[in-house]
Order: structure tokens, then C-alpha cells, then sequence
């Protein structure tokens, strides 16, 4: 393995932040698990393929030198890396400017995307948006876990075995997933497009809203929103849809296969639609 060097440079001592880069590289066989953990920083995580057949995880950003430590000291060990931002929580610790974020790009060849079992996103108050509606690259892994104390979650694209969306009170978006799919939310809106596999999507206060392009099974709870879910024409399975005050509305059941789609609501409405 060759670990790549850290570049750090223009250090910005306002509130105490620098400005910094860091790199790690590893073959192809070498990246089993990607952790990445923070406090209160927003991440922006991108993937992309290797242009040379190289493997490297980059990280730039702004933040306190207590961090910046720990990011420099991350080693790739046992297969597993582990990105930690975490200083530990105090009112004022962590001073970022409105509007910034730490970068991390992901640039993997297709070995080594193959490679990657795990991939574990965990803030506990900051932002997490993985991909760009704008790019055709999806986050690839076996495993897929990104959570969220107190913060939005957007993914634009994942494909994998499962993959666990969580927020405490935050809304969460997904699209083009190809997945087994877990969403909960206690206190936010759920948004899922463009969706090929089985899901389970859970909000205590928040809609819940979910575009399939496939016929699989949907598990869909919540407690005090509306739900709103989209199914392909072909869609032949069956409707198990109850609300304990609110309207219902969607097709006949064709119940020519053992795919269901299960709703079920305290105080918000459901409607299903088929092309």
C-alpha cells in the first residue's frame, strides 16, 4: 500500500481554522471499509472513477486544528478506514463559515469499487449530500449506512446489497438507488426516487413520498404525514393501505405476485398511482 502524503497549506488562523488538503492511496484489493465521521461539519462526499486504474480518498476543507489532527492521523489498516472529525460537542466549537463543508472525493477503479464491503456516513449535526443531481456517478457498496443526528441527508445515486438512511430531524432525499432500502426519520419529510429494490421507509412528522422503477415490495409507516407512492405499470402484486384518519386512494390489487405495498398512517392520507 502506498499512503499518500498529506498536503497542508494557506493556514487561516480566523477562529481558529486552517485551510487543508490530505490524500490516501491503496490498491485495488485494499479498501474494505470507509468510515466517515463528524461533528457538526456538513460533507460532501463525491465518487468517481479512476481515470489511471489508481485509488485514492481525498479531503479538503476548513476546519480547527484539533481535526485536522485527527484527519492526519487516519491510517488504512485491515482493510478499514476511518475518517474522524470528531472534536467532541460544545456550544461554539465548531465556528464554519455559512456555506462550507468538508470535500471528500472517492476515486476508485472498478477492482476496487468491487472491493468496498462498507460505507458508513455519521454526522451529528451537520449536512450530508452525497453525488450531484447533475452527475451519472453513484456511490458503490456492498453496504450502505449514512446517518444523521440533526441534519439533511441527499444522495444522489448508490448502488449495493442494503442501504440504511437515518435522521433524527432532518429531511432525507434519495435517488437512483439500487438497493434493499431502509429510511427513517423522526422529524423530517422522506423523498425517495427512482428506486429498484425492496423498502422499508419510516417518519414519525414528516410525508413520506417514493418513486419505484420496479415492482418490489414497499414497507411505508407514518405517523402524522401523508404518503405518496408511485409504482411502474407493470406493477402486479397487491395494495395493503389503511390510515386511521385520512383518505385512501389507488388502484385495484392485480395480486398476480407476492409483491405488496404496505401503508399504513395515523393522521395522514395515502394515495397510490400507477402510470
Amino acid at each position: 500500500m502506498g499512503l499518500g502524503g498529506a498536503a497542508f497549506y494557506n493556514f487561516q488562523f480566523g477562529e481558529d481554522k486552517q485551510t487543508y488538503e490530505h490524500a490516501w492511496t491503496f490498491d485495488a484489493d485494499e479498501l474494505k471499509q470507509l468510515s466517515i465521521l463528524a461533528d457538526s461539519q456538513s460533507l460532501n462526499i463525491a465518487f468517481e472513477p479512476s481515470g489511471d486504474g489508481s485509488n485514492a480518498i481525498r479531503i479538503s476543507g476548513k476546519a480547527p486544528g484539533k481535526v485536522i489532527d485527527q484527519i492526519k492521523q487516519a491510517q488504512l489498516s485491515n482493510g478499514a478506514l476511518k475518517i474522524s472529525m470528531k472534536e467532541g460537542w460544545s456550544f461554539g466549537a465548531f465556528d464554519f463559515d455559512f456555506g462550507s463543508s468538508q470535500q471528500v472525493t472517492v476515486s476508485l477503479s472498478p477492482e476496487a469499487a468491487k472491493a468496498l464491503q462498507v460505507f458508513k456516513v455519521d454526522t451529528d449535526s451537520g449536512s450530508i449530500r452525497i453525488g450531484a443531481a447533475e452527475s451519472s456517478q453513484v456511490a458503490q457498496a456492498a453496504q450502505g449506512d449514512i446517518e444523521s443526528d440533526s441534519g439533511s441527508i441527499k444522495l444522489y445515486g448508490f448502488q449495493g446489497e442494503t442501504l440504511k438512511l437515518e435522521s433524527d430531524s432532518g429531511s432525507i432525499y434519495a435517488e437512483n438507488v439500487a438497493a434493499t432500502l431502509s429510511v427513517s426519520s423522526d422529524s423530517g419529510s422522506i423523498k425517495v426516487e427512482h428506486l429498484n429494490g425492496t423498502s422499508t421507509l419510516k417518519s414519525d412528522s414528516g410525508s413520506i413520498k417514493l418513486t419505484k422503477d420496479d415492482t418490489a415490495s414497499a414497507d411505508i409507516k407514518s405517523d402524522s404525514g401523508s404518503v405518496r407512492v408511485e409504482v411502474p405499470s407493470e406493477f402486479g402484486g397487491s395494495y395493503d393501505l389503511r390510515s386511521d384518519s385520512g383518505s385512501i386512494h389507488s388502484p385495484d390489487s392485480q395480486n398476480r405476485t407476492r409483491d405488496v405495498i404496505k401503508v399504513r398512517t395515523d393522521s395522514g392520507s395515502i394515495r397510490v398511482t400507477a402510470p
